[in-house]
């Protein structure tokens, strides 16, 4: 009788719980999640997934590995080739899955991170020139933010070069930069933009920039 008492009990106990729906709701699995996002995109058989627990795909041309948070915020893009024209063999385009990138959102910080291969030749300081337009063509008031605009391959990585900007956005001052590498016959690229209200701020937004970079080539690296 003891036991049975105890066993209606905790019978009871229990059943507020259920009735006012206090149980969490299944989360979906991350492979599941990122499934998803590969369709989204129409970017079967140019991403696929990475199993390791994450939400995480791959391009499999480049080899740049992408990390979303647990709910897959963010997005892949897979960039159209530009229509046909004349002359295509002196300007050709690019096959659609060799331009992609993904959009990576973490808390305020906002990261694109870009895989490209130019079926004509682009030099690094190429890259970093466009970028540096497209910035100051957006914002002409963004100032240059000062840091080492070359690192070299002492770390085993290659040679990247990165342009750094301070530009305010509804009035919060942002850390923007932009960083380029080349890893075989892509090239590697990433946005980043972290809110910085002050130089010490941006100090660590431009330190977690180059590390974040340096992380997705030897992901590249390691996938190639």
């Amino acid at each position: 009788m003891r036991r049975l008492l105890l066993s209606i009990a905790l019978a009871m106990s229990a059943a507020p719980a259920l009735a006012q729906g206090t149980e969490e709701e299944p989360q979906a699995a991350p492979g599941s999640i990122a499934t998803g996002m590969i369709e989204n995109a129409n970017a079967i058989g140019i991403f696929d997934i990475v199993h390791n627990g994450q939400v995480s795909v791959r391009h499999l041309g480049s080899g740049l590995r992408c990390d979303f948070d647990r709910e897959g915020n963010g997005r892949i893009i897979i960039f159209a080739p530009p229509p046909s024209a004349a002359g295509a063999a002196a300007n050709p385009t690019i096959p659609r899955g060799d331009d992609v990138a993904c959009d990576v959102t973490e808390g305020a910080v906002h990261m694109r991170y870009f895989a490209t291969r130019y079926p004509f030749g682009s030099t690094l300081e190429e890259q970093i020139n466009g970028v540096e337009t497209a910035i100051l063509r957006r914002d002409p008031t963004a100032a240059r933010y000062p840091g080492v605009a070359v690192r070299d391959t002492e770390d085993g990585l290659p040679l990247r070069r990165t342009t750094r900007f301070i530009v305010t956005q509804n009035g919060a001052r942002l850390f923007t930069s932009a960083s380029v590498a080349r890893v075989g016959d892509w090239i590697l690229k990433l946005r980043y933009t972290e809110p910085a209200p002050d130089d010490a701020a941006a100090a660590r937004a431009d330190a977690n920039a180059a590390a974040a970079f340096d992380y997705a080539l030897r992901q590249v690296i390691e996938a190639r």
